[in-house]
């Protein structure tokens, strides 16, 4: 059953997320609503799109794709059932009488944040205000936690050269981003020459955006998947010329 839940602002300004496109962003926020209050929900592409997107022609398996490869969600399977666990949603939503409808392992309790202490007060008068929950009551999303760890792909401790699917001159990626970008980049058909092409771009550009080359690629790619779909779509629906 659906719930009310609340944003929380860094929703629109976190990192892996705006490098997604707006449907999938809007997916993430409709997935908080109808998933339990653990932040876990049935993994039916299907389903999920009649009760998030009843009347729009959208790719639902794609979208999702693009959740996880932003480390948003994460898909597991209990006894045969495959279902979604949203990332931190116990960190940032606190409903007063929590239901448990949905399985989930002592991983996915860590991932949706249930293992994660959390006062739930709010500090004695004089306290600071840093030392107030993220949010009380259904309120947030994956946003701002601490992270204790850098992903790969140009962002942390480098692997091996043998690993990468693509390595360029500062675009290093492994091969499990590649993949997660071809499917989440689809509409894109030669993803290699438009990796290559960025790489050649960001050697021209300044320390800090070279830096932080894997949101940028992203976010590139991203809209010319985008632009693509969208010629796509104009194309088919434009009427046959008669003979």
């Amino acid at each position: 059953m659906a719930r009310i839940r609340s944003i929380h602002p860094g929703f629109f300004t976190d990192e892996e997320l705006v490098c997604v496109s707006m449907a999938a962003r809007l997916l993430f926020l409709g997935l908080g609503v109808e998933a339990d209050d653990k932040g876990v929900f049935e993994w039916k592409p299907l389903t999920i799109k009649m009760k998030i997107f009843p009347a729009d022609n959208l790719d639902v398996d794609g979208l999702l794709s693009e959740l996880i490869h932003a480390s948003a969600v994460r898909r597991y399977e209990v006894d045969g059932r495959s279902f979604g666990a949203i990332r931190n949603f116990r960190k940032f939503q606190r409903p007063k009488t929590p239901n448990d409808i949905h399985p989930a392992t002592p991983e996915i309790r860590n991932y949706v944040g249930l293992e994660v202490s959390v006062s739930e007060t709010l500090p004695q008068s004089g306290g600071k205000l840093s030392e107030i929950a993220p949010q009380m009551e259904d309120g947030g999303d994956k946003m701002e936690e601490v992270k204790e760890e850098k992903k790969e792909g140009g962002r942390g401790k480098r692997a091996p050269a043998e690993d990468y699917a693509f390595s360029g001159a500062v675009i290093h990626l492994l091969a499990k981003d590649f993949l997660a970008w071809r499917v989440s980049y689809h509409a894109i058909p030669d993803l290699p020459a438009e990796l290559t092409a960025l790489d050649a771009w960001l050697t021209a550009q300044p320390e800090a955006k070279r830096k932080g080359w894997f949101h940028t690629v992203a976010g590139a790619l991203n809209r010319k998947h985008q632009e693509l779909l969208s010629a796509r779509s104009n194309a088919q629906a434009q009427p046959a010329v008669p003979l």
